[in-house]
């Protein structure tokens, strides 16, 4: 049995955070929920993992749209939230603190599984591998934050086995190796998605068992 966070915050112990204000959550529409079976994912997984919908002002539309929310926790403590609108338009909870999404999966494995983007921890949970996470942010070209992974070390100290599953692109590889250097490469292990960029690609295109096996 395993309690979900009594780690000492290392990361966060210097600094306030905005909390995302509770607010009840509203599960994703029947359109939400068919686009996400079109990528291979069922609700039964977007309940699990804390997706929910809801209106938010986008900056990048300059107006408020429709979004599907993916609810960073740690324990039972919401952190942060990701929207994603129609457009593809990404923006996180302003002023709160970066951790990985799912970041809870992991506490009593000593295997995870990091990923870019929180559809392909989506995609992995359908595959029936539970004990993955996201980075909030994505990859870039030429610099990578990890202060998220600053925020989260503690959830690394028993991990004996990291699976880097991140897009098969440049900045992708730029992530994985500043993983590799911050983690060990000793600790860490890469996935060859072969044909295809990322975990949910891979789900689509050979299914369940051939990505749980990647």
């Amino acid at each position: 049995t395993y309690q979900l966070h009594t780690y000492e915050r290392k990361g966060a112990s210097d600094k306030e955070y905005v909390r995302p204000v509770y607010q009840t959550p509203v599960a994703p529409s029947s359109k939400v929920v068919e686009w996400f079976k079109s990528r291979g994912i069922s609700q039964g997984t977007l309940e699990a993992l804390n997706v929910t919908e809801g209106s938010e002002y986008m900056p990048q539309t300059g107006k408020t749209e429709n979004t599907i929310k993916f609810n960073y926790y740690m324990g039972n403590q919401l952190i942060n939230i990701k929207y994603r609108d129609g457009r593809k338009n990404f923006k996180l909870y302003k002023g709160a603190e970066k951790v990985f999404y799912n970041i809870n999966s992991i506490v009593g494995h000593d295997t995870c599984v990091i990923v870019e983007g929180e559809i392909d921890v989506l995609s992995l949970h359908e595959a029936n591998v539970p004990n993955v996470i996201s980075v909030p942010n994505g990859a870039t070209l030429n610099h990578n934050n990890l202060d998220y992974l600053d925020n989260c070390i503690d959830f690394f100290e028993d991990k004996t086995k990291i699976i880097l599953a991140v897009d098969a692109d440049e900045p992708g590889n730029m992530l994985k190796h500043e993983f590799i250097r911050r983690l060990g490469a000793e600790n860490c292990y890469i996935v060859d998605f072969a044909d295809c960029k990322d975990a949910n690609e891979y789900l689509i295109k050979h299914g369940k068992e051939a990505l749980s096996s990647a």
